[in-house]
C-alpha cells in the first residue's frame, strides 16, 4: 500500500494498521524513510510560526529556519532512536517477542501519522498565535500521537503476524 493508503488506514483502524506493519519483512530504510519524512514534515509546520515570530519580534527568519532544521532533521531523529531503543528495551522485559526493526517501523509510523494534525497546529499557532485554538489542536496531536503509539506497542505485545 501507499504511504497515503496507510495513513488513512492508521486513522480507520489503528491495531489493523500496525499488525499489517509488523507482518511486512523489516527494512530499516522504511523506518528511516518513516522517521526523516515525519521530522521534514514538522519542521514545514513551524514555518508559519517562525515567519510570525520574525515579523512581530523583528527576529532573522533564515536564521530561525536554520535552527529549525538543525533540530528537526539533525537532532530530533537521534533522539527519536533512542527512544525506540528504550522502547524495544521495555518491550523485550515484558516479553515481547518483536524485533527492534519492527518496534522503530511502528513508532517511527505513529509519528509519521500524526504529522497532518502537527501541520494543523503549526497552521493555527502561525496564523492565529497563543491561544485556545492552539492548545485544542495541540492536545488532539497529542492524543492521536500518544493513541498511534499506544496501538502500536499493543498491537506488538498482544499478536499480530509472527516475526
Amino acid at each position: 500500500m501507499s504511504v497515503v493508503s496507510n495513513l488513512i488506514y492508521t486513522y480507520r483502524s489503528p491495531s489493523k494498521a500496525f499488525e499489517f506493519m509488523y507482518g511486512r519483512p523489516t527494512n530499516e530504510a522504511t523506518s528511516l524513510g518513516y522517521l526523516m519524512g515525519a521530522c521534514f514534515l514538522t519542521y514545514v509546520a513551524q514555518w508559519p510560526y517562525l515567519a510570525r515570530q520574525a515579523h512581530l519580534e523583528d527576529f532573522n527568519l533564515q536564521t530561525s529556519l536554520a535552527a529549525s532544521l538543525l533540530a528537526w532533521l539533525l537532532i530530533a531523529p537521534l533522539l527519536l532512536y533512542c527512544v525506540a531503543i528504550l522502547v524495544y528495551f521495555l518491550h523485550r522485559v515484558l516479553g515481547g517477542g518483536k524485533t527492534s526493526g519492527q518496534i522503530r517501523v511502528g513508532l517511527f509510523w505513529s509519528f509519521f501519522a500524526a504529522t497532518p494534525m502537527m501541520m494543523l497546529f503549526g497552521l493555527v499557532k502561525g496564523f492565529l498565535g497563543s491561544g485556545t485554538a492552539e492548545n485544542v489542536v495541540g492536545f488532539f496531536w497529542f492524543m492521536a500521537l500518544s493513541y498511534f503509539i499506544l496501538c502500536a506497542v499493543v498491537r506488538a505485545k498482544v499478536g499480530g503476524a509472527a516475526q
